[in-house]
């Protein structure tokens, strides 16, 4: 199983390394849920000065495999999300959302790849097993006055 410490930890790390081209930072609040009803309460609480929130969920463990192959896979999920006043915006406004989370999104997908394949930082080990065809990035808008992606994935690690 994967520990639930040690992916907090990386989320942290991600909050404090990921910057946007004018050295702001592209998520500014992170906090891990164990299910869509904390999530929900997390979201409600958010103020739109916190933008963009990056939100794990701890990971859903299945068994695969023989006794002498068997592997847990671990689901993993994290949330890019803005808080949006609907009033202030109109549609292409709130799709200019959807663009400003996916660059977000695809920067996080970038650092996890990266990081799979640096096999020196502090989380070598935690990416290796991880299974690229396995991620799967999907829009969530309204989600408790929230907007943005889901970025779901998969990774292997021994019993």
């Amino acid at each position: 199983m994967l520990p639930i410490n040690r992916i907090r930890e990386y989320q942290v790390e991600i909050k404090n390394l990921l910057f946007d081209q004018q050295n702001n930072p592209l998520f500014g609040y992170c906090a891990m849920v164990v299910d869509d009803s904390q999530l929900s309460k997390i979201l409600k609480e958010r103020v739109a000065s916190d933008n963009t929130f990056l939100i794990s969920v701890v990971p859903d463990h299945y068994l695969k495999g023989s006794e002498d192959a068997a592997r847990f896979h671990n689901a993993l999920t994290f949330f890019i999300l803005d808080k949006t006043d609907y009033s202030e915006h109109d549609h292409d406004s709130f799709i200019d959302i959807f663009s400003t989370t996916q660059t977000k999104a695809l920067a996080l997908v970038r650092h996890i790849l990266k990081d799979k394949n640096n096999q020196t930082g502090n989380f070598c080990g935690f990416l290796n097993w991880l299974d690229e065809n396995s991620i799967n990035i999907v829009p969530v808008w309204a989600k408790d006055g929230c907007n943005g992606w889901k970025l779901d994935f998969n990774l292997q690690t021994s019993i």
